[in-house]
């Protein structure tokens, strides 16, 4: 038996039946809520996050044309979520330091001496990206951790094929020129 797509699904919540909302949510909350922890670093508002952005798809369901994929166009609205919290919270001048939950699903736990090493590099890896505009860290983390070509990419952050390809390759040359400095090591050019 072949599972319902989630195209259909979101059609259903549009056509009345909320009930539906139920299975995307419990296909895509870990999803959005590693999105929502990369770009805010903070736990509790990630989840509180991912039910905003739950509402919101209830909300805007019969907005679902259908010319993409679900998942492109709810990241689409993921991102628009976050961003306007980060905006908000940016314009208060709100900052916040990093939950340790955070730091604690990227470690990698081998032997002592990977892990350390692994650690380290993790810490740095999170470093170079913290340094980074929001936007830079989005491109990377949707590129590399949820979409699987520049297609989808594209429809995520509201743009053409191409225009994620360029975006992706510029987010990662600053996250290897930025990684690199952090590191120590000297930057080719």
């Amino acid at each position: 038996m072949q599972a319902v797509s989630d195209e259909q699904l979101i059609q259903w919540v549009a056509g009345g039946d909320s009930s539906c909302l139920g299975t995307l949510f419990e296909r895509h909350h870990r999803a959005l809520f590693k999105y929502c922890l990369q770009m805010t670093r903070r736990d509790a508002l990630s989840e509180d996050l991912v039910q905003d952005i739950f509402l919101k798809i209830l909300r805007k369901a019969a907005s679902f044309r259908g010319d993409g994929s679900f998942k492109a166009w709810m990241f689409n609205i993921a991102r628009n979520e976050t961003f306007d919290y980060l905006r908000k919270t940016q314009r208060q001048g709100a900052l916040s330091r990093v939950d340790e939950s955070f730091e604690e699903q990227l470690v990698d736990s081998r032997s002592a001496e990977q892990a350390a090493a692994g650690k380290q590099n993790v810490q740095l890896l999170q470093q170079a990206l913290a340094e980074m505009p929001a936007a830079v860290r989005e491109v990377i983390w949707l590129g590399r951790f949820e979409f699987q070509n520049y297609e989808e990419l594209g429809q995520a952050l509201g743009c053409k094929r191409d225009a994620a390809r360029v975006r992706m390759h510029r987010a990662m040359k600053l996250l290897n020129e930025t990684f690199a400095t952090l590191n120590g090591a000297p930057i080719d050019v």
